[in-house]
């Protein structure tokens, strides 16, 4: 079989690389031995990477930033989807309106794979209708994986005769079993450097009354856009926390795992979100979590974060 998924991010983006990006790579290569793969991703670089484990990385679009970058991806789709060549397409919903409906552009299955909806923050963002937009392209589809009940329960709402099913993202079994070396000296947040969704800008301002009495440091770990991380330095400064939170730039692999074993807790200050690999690693690194009492992390045990 011929299966293809499109997302705009992937693996090697320097500007999100994310955990959504992941979790399709992890199931794209676990299919790739029985089944053709391929992932079509927005474009970064003219040099990109083009295969990965045994799946096919297709980029298309011009080369742009992240902004410019999504929406030539989306509106690249839809004459991607069109040259067929696949027997089930699985789109990942990509901001800032998720789709066009690429069900109208082909004859074969497309189900739509939602890990975020963000429309409604798009809007309020920029003030242009993009959750209009979305809620179109949705009633397009037939068939969804939603990574959520909340996230199911909103896409009932824009197409009531959806078919959806609820499949949450997952982490390998050894980390789950894993026992791990922990410490206590700092406080972490894992993740992209996106002031607005990642709600950085509360985590400063919440940080400023309390740093100095904190027994630990802060430490900032990802990356992000060239605006949101010079905008991320500024508030640090501004909340005269310069001296209490280290950036870190983006980890993986060894460090990434050190940083984890290191920490007192983590924190996940975002005002929206899809459903985040990182709440689970914490929970298989027995950190606690504070986060904010969003619908979209409503499913996160009472016992695991506060």
């Amino acid at each position: 079989m011929r299966l293809v998924f499109s997302n705009y991010d992937s693996p090697g983006n320097p500007y999100y690389g994310g955990g959504g990006a992941a979790a399709i790579h992890e199931v794209a290569r676990r299919l790739a031995a029985h089944h053709q793969v391929e992932v079509v991703v927005g474009r970064y670089a003219a040099d990109q990477p083009t295969a990965r484990d045994g799946v096919t990385y297709t980029p298309i679009g011009p080369v742009a930033g992240p902004k410019l970058g999504q929406l030539f991806f989306l509106l690249g789709l839809p004459l991607r989807v069109r040259r067929g060549g696949f027997d089930l397409w699985c789109e990942s919903l990509t901001p800032p309106f998720s789709t066009l409906g690429l069900p109208r552009f082909t004859a074969r299955p497309v189900v739509a794979l939602t890990q975020i909806l963000s429309g409604t923050a798009m809007r309020r963002k920029y003030g242009l209708p993009f959750d209009r937009i979305e809620r179109r392209g949705l009633r397009a589809y037939r068939h969804a994986i939603a990574t959520s009940v909340y996230l199911r329960g909103r896409l009932l709402v824009a197409n009531p005769d959806l078919n959806v099913s609820v499949i949450p993202n997952g982490v390998p079994g050894e980390l789950i079993r894993m026992e791990p070396a922990r410490a206590e000296r700092h406080v972490l947040y894992l993740g992209r450097l996106d002031v607005e969704q990642k709600g950085l800008d509360l985590l400063a301002a919440a940080l400023e009354p309390v740093a100095a009495q904190l027994p630990w440091p802060v430490v900032v770990a990802g990356a992000g856009t060239p605006r949101d991380e010079v905008r991320l330095r500024r508030l640090l400064v501004a909340h005269g926390l310069s001296e209490r939170v280290r950036l870190a730039g983006r980890v993986s692999g060894e460090h990434r795992h050190q940083l984890l074993c290191e920490a007192a807790l983590l924190v996940l200050p975002s005002r929206f979100e899809a459903s985040p690999l990182v709440l689970l690693e914490a929970f298989c690194y027995r950190l606690p979590v504070v986060l904010f009492a969003i619908p979209e992390l409503a499913e996160v045990p009472e016992t695991c974060g506060v």
